[in-house]
């Protein structure tokens, strides 16, 4: 079964909807920064599997995490729920 669909949820502190998200980054991150994140955002909406670098066990919640690379030092850590099939974490990156 292929998911049609995959929904952005953000669990950080400063932000738990995409609008949310781009207000953070935006005073967070540099222009050319926030393009790698924001391109490597729509990606991984399109297949959260397809560009995963990375599995790294399980969230709370049972789900498989992964993480994927923005550059270097920055990657995108996510989980995704296989069971809804719709439903896509997003929780967070490092540097």
């Amino acid at each position: 079964m292929v998911c049609r669909e995959w929904k952005l949820r953000f669990q950080l502190k400063k932000a738990k909807s995409y609008e949310e998200f781009i207000e953070f980054a935006t005073d967070e991150f540099n222009d050319k920064l926030l393009m790698l994140v924001l391109e490597k955002l729509e990606l991984l909406q399109e297949n959260p599997f397809k560009y995963s670098r990375e599995k790294l066990g399980k969230d709370i919640y049972g789900n498989t995490m992964f993480s994927t690379e923005v550059t270097g030092d920055i990657r995108i850590l996510y989980s995704v729920d296989s069971k809804k099939l719709h439903s896509f974490h997003l929780g967070g990156w490092v540097s």
